[in-house]
């Protein structure tokens, strides 16, 4: 990783920061499921620039999380007050 100094560091243009909303718009879209959408966010992220192994990155991360066993339809996630009251 190379390092920069504080003037490189604070030196984020708007490309950047509209590419990385984005991925964070594409992001949402999958923790939400809200599948209908994630095609027209990753063409708006390409627009911006994004490259394709960075949309890979989002997509593997939201399929680490399901794994994981995080909240999703199939697996929402688990209230251990309302499995307490259910098992009396």
């Amino acid at each position: 990783m190379k390092l920069l100094n504080e003037e490189q560091s604070q030196a984020v243009t708007a490309d950047e920061i509209l590419q990385v909303t984005a991925l964070l718009y594409f992001q949402e879209a999958l923790l939400n499921e809200e599948y209908e959408s994630c095609k027209e966010l990753v063409d708006i992220a390409k627009n911006f620039g994004v490259s394709s192994s960075e949309i890979n990155k989002v997509i593997a991360a939201y399929i680490r999380t399901i794994k994981a066993g995080g909240p999703n339809e199939a697996n929402p996630k688990k209230n251990r007050l309302r499995l307490l009251k259910e098992d009396k």
